[in-house]
């Protein structure tokens, strides 16, 4: 998590949001008693290719890596930022969304024949043993997260659990998993960008947009957090402070677009246009209608989806609201969210009220939200 020091300069974190058609580079200042400091930011796109495998996305998505470390090393070694900030990055945060992340979400039930105190190592083994029927024996992967959400004693939640007396224990909780020769890719692009002495620790996207939401919106009732990037869509359904329900699938928003493209025979720029002009409701239903028609077939995939995975979502946990959480056109994904699930409250985030969270840079131009979901979340988050 985020480390915290007394010196007057503070300290330097990097957090590198790793996603299927970006990487996006961060750089907080962090000083005791202040708002986190936003100093410079950086984004390198994933180009796609056609016909491509998973080991061009992974080749490509290393590159980046190794660009944006390498450009954030460069700056926290820029003469004029000589007495501003520390020269070297203490923390990296590889934040990871699909398809470089399995995210699961876990409640366990425990009855006890006798009053039985509860310990840490009870409830880390339960963890490690659900971890170990995730993994399947699979050694390629590695658990790098693990996060309780609630425990309950004798059916009520209890914040402050270890060595209490019960007779039953329920244990809500996420845990997720990667591959190690991935992360270990990813880590060796770092050092070989020149960040070298940093300890660097491994996310899920989803996660810390779960706890971030929950810091910064206090969300109570069941929702669904529905995050589409560019060539998949990440969803959690949560209840309270807890996750139910983790799913992805590959479709984002860059393959919408790929799809209205084919669709109208246009360009990439022509295609984007149409949609943005659709989400600002500026396409005549009349004389637009082939246009309207093209989006909805190019966008039908999204849809089914995003329905295949709120379908599995428990009957008691159904959720009320969806947070929409997009870099471009949101408001389109609000949209079509909104016709096939009129019964839950789609919205997006609120801007002003998350950004003032933390402090940027007078130069960033780019300010986004989900920077400041992952600051808030890193900065409370508590691992087994």
């Amino acid at each position: 998590m985020f480390s915290f020091s007394k010196k007057t300069e503070g300290k330097l974190n990097l957090i590198l949001d790793i996603k299927s058609s970006v990487v996006r580079a961060t750089l907080v200042l962090l000083k005791t008693g202040e708002l986190p400091y936003v100093m410079w930011t950086n984004n390198i796109e994933i180009p796609y290719k056609s016909g491509s495998d998973s080991g061009y996305m992974l080749t490509e998505t290393i590159k980046a890596i190794k660009k944006v470390a390498g450009d954030a090393h460069l700056y926290t070694h820029n003469a004029n930022l000589q007495n501003k900030s520390p020269k070297n990055i203490s923390v990296i945060h590889m934040v990871l969304s699909s398809p470089w992340i399995i995210s699961q979400a876990r409640t366990i039930d425990q009855k006890f024949n006798n009053d039985t105190k509860i310990s840490a190592s009870h409830v880390h083994e339960i963890i490690q043993t659900e971890r170990a029927k995730l993994m399947k024996n699979d050694v390629s992967l590695t658990g790098i997260e693990e996060k309780i959400f609630d425990v309950k004693l004798n059916g009520y939640s209890i914040p402050k659990w270890q060595g209490n007396i019960a007779k039953t224990l329920s244990i809500s909780f996420a845990i997720s998993l990667a591959s190690k020769k991935i992360t270990q890719a990813f880590i060796d692009a770092c050092k070989e960008a020149g960040l070298h002495g940093a300890r660097i620790d491994f996310h899920s996207s989803l996660l810390l947009q779960h706890i971030g939401l929950c810091r910064v919106l206090s969300l109570q009732d069941p929702y669904v957090l529905v995050h589409v990037h560019g060539e998949l869509t990440d969803i959690v359904c949560a209840s309270g402070q807890s996750c139910v329900l983790f799913g992805s699938y590959p479709v984002g928003i860059r393959t919408i677009t790929r799809n209205l493209m084919n669709n109208l025979n246009v360009s990439e720029s022509t295609a984007d246009s149409t949609l943005t002009l659709y989400e600002n409701k500026q396409i005549d239903k009349l004389h637009g209608a082939s246009d309207i028609t093209s989006i909805d077939t190019a966008a039908s995939s999204w849809i089914q989806g995003c329905s295949n995975i709120l379908s599995l979502v428990p009957g008691e946990h159904q959720p009320l609201r969806a947070i929409i959480s997009s870099r471009f056109h949101e408001a389109f994904f609000d949209d079509i969210f909104s016709k096939i699930n009129p019964n839950i409250k789609a919205e997006s985030l609120p801007t002003d009220k998350i950004l003032s969270l933390v402090n940027f840079e007078p130069l960033i131009i780019e300010k986004l939200r989900l920077n400041v979901f992952y600051i808030v979340a890193l900065q409370t988050l508590e691992t087994l």
